[in-house]
């Protein structure tokens, strides 16, 4: 019975292979040729500002878009690397908006060979581009570590840490800058250590739209023993 059914299985194997690959074939073109509704996040691009101005308030990165058409047009497009700009060329300080409509993605960030397959139904968010833009500042500021953890038991920091450069220039909006005295390091972890430390350590600016000249410092600590006579007895 098995010889039956092993023969039967490899008899014109080759032409059963290619028949189901053909069937196979058959099937994706139909099913990716029927009309799907998809969902897509498209980069979103703030370009033209001059260099005399900065944005502050919360600026987008992407757009959320509803889409139609072919599921083979819309793998295409999920594909295609794709970005929509939004143009700040003239502008002046002050309050920024301007609305996304479903027309300005499908003529921006439809590629063109898809533009008449793939029709883009609504814009989710951000709807509207809202933003603040203002006189750019820039300034130079200490530069302070942050230290986090303890060094090993018996041991301590000695002295002032060392950064080099103990400055950075900032440069963003006027209302950020001006009011910025000091800027920190992410944090420097001494947790258990023994001995010198030098470590390059990259500025942190958190989610502040100001731009950092240097990006990363040297930090030195000095640690060593502490010495009997300073310790604490009761």
């Amino acid at each position: 019975m098995w010889a039956r059914i092993r023969d039967f299985l490899l008899h014109n194997l080759g032409l059963k292979l290619a028949s189901l690959l053909l069937a196979l074939l058959l099937y994706a073109h139909v099913v990716t040729d029927q009309q799907r509704e998809s969902r897509l996040t498209i980069p979103l691009a703030l370009t033209g500002l001059p260099d005399t101005l900065a944005l502050s308030g919360e600026v987008p990165s992407r757009v959320i878009v509803d889409v139609r058409g072919k599921w083979k047009d819309l793998i295409r497009l999920g594909l295609i690397g794709r970005q929509l700009t939004v143009d700040l060329a003239g502008v002046s300080p002050g309050r920024f908006q301007k609305t996304i409509s479903a027309d300005d993605v499908r003529e921006r960030a439809i590629p063109a060979e898809l533009a008449k397959a793939v029709d883009v139904t609504d814009v989710i968010e951000p709807r509207t581009v809202d933003v603040v833009v203002e006189p750019k500042w820039r300034r130079s500021v200490p530069v302070l570590p942050r230290l986090t953890g303890s060094p090993a038991a018996g041991y301590a920091v000695v002295g002032t840490p060392e950064i080099d450069p103990d400055t950075a220039v900032v440069a963003g909006p006027q209302s950020l800058v001006q009011n910025l005295d000091t800027l920190r390091t992410l944090p420097v972890d001494i947790a258990g250590e023994r001995e010198r430390i030098q470590r390059q350590v990259q500025l942190d600016t958190g989610a502040s739209p100001i731009v950092v000249q240097p990006r990363r410092v040297l930090v030195t600590l000095r640690i060593a023993r502490t010495a009997p006579d300073s310790m604490a007895h009761p």
